[in-house]
């Protein structure tokens, strides 16, 4: 009830960890991976995903990465602060394998890298954008990668232009130790990497961290010239710093 009082499903912050738009057919999320939802109607209703969050959140009676608020800490961070939820009425339990996961990242810092293109591959034209989350290490190759893009097996140039522009193909956040990723681009595909440090505070950058959590192995339809690489990492920014709008 306090939740609707506030009006907290109407919130910017709600529909940035939701991925919500508003169109001309209503109100959607980006998201497409049914899994991502609590509520049936979760992808186009974000009062019914709100109240079956919270619903979740205090009658899951599963512990570890499988409950509600382990998979979801994102959202019960911002609504224990909006709330005041009372922790001793949530089931017990620990959020293990994500402790794990923070106590390995260690997020202290973030930088958007941006590999250019190249000559021998047509279809790195546009580059490619992704977050480095770095930790204590002054090595930056010992931080992670934060990282977007379509999940195909295509070798066919044409096939993956079509399916690409189409959004015929599932796109997936990862996160890998950032050595790779200077492996791949540099090592292998000689291509120039571009480094430019956010100003984001160490609690900003949790909180993004938190929100990449809750996107893990959930897919969202990858459009080329639209829903690409560089416009899901703003989803990550606003989620760190809700002021920037960065989506918008």
């Amino acid at each position: 009830r306090l939740a609707y009082q506030k009006r907290l499903h109407e919130d910017p912050y709600w529909w940035i960890l939701l991925h919500y738009q508003s169109g001309l057919f209503g109100v959607q999320s980006l998201i497409d991976d049914p899994q991502f939802f609590l509520s049936h109607e979760g992808k186009e209703n974000p009062r019914a995903e709100l109240e079956a969050t919270l619903r979740a959140f205090f009658q899951d009676d599963t512990t570890g990465a499988g409950s509600a608020l382990c998979r979801f800490i994102a959202r019960y961070t911002w609504l224990k602060d909006k709330l005041s939820i009372d922790e001793s009425q949530l089931p017990a339990g620990e959020c293990l394998e994500y402790e794990k996961a923070m106590e390995l990242i260690k997020p202290r810092s973030a930088t958007l890298i941006f590999p250019a293109a190249y000559m021998n591959n047509p279809a790195s034209m546009f580059g490619h954008t992704l977050i480095n989350i770095e930790g204590p290490s002054p090595s930056k190759l010992l931080s992670h990668a934060v990282n977007y893009s379509a999940f195909t097996r295509e070798t066919n140039g044409i096939v993956f232009a079509v399916k690409g522009i189409g959004g015929l193909y599932k796109g997936y956040f990862s996160i890998l130790p950032y050595y790779e990723k200077v492996q791949q681009y540099n090592d292998i595909s000689h291509r120039d990497i571009w480094e430019y440090r956010l100003n984001l505070s160490e609690e900003e950058v949790r909180r993004m961290v938190m929100h990449i959590w809750e996107l893990q192995r959930i897919y969202s339809y990858y459009y080329f010239f639209g829903e690409n690489c560089s416009y899901n990492l703003l989803y990550l920014l606003d989620a760190a710093r809700p002021s920037l709008k960065m989506v918008d």
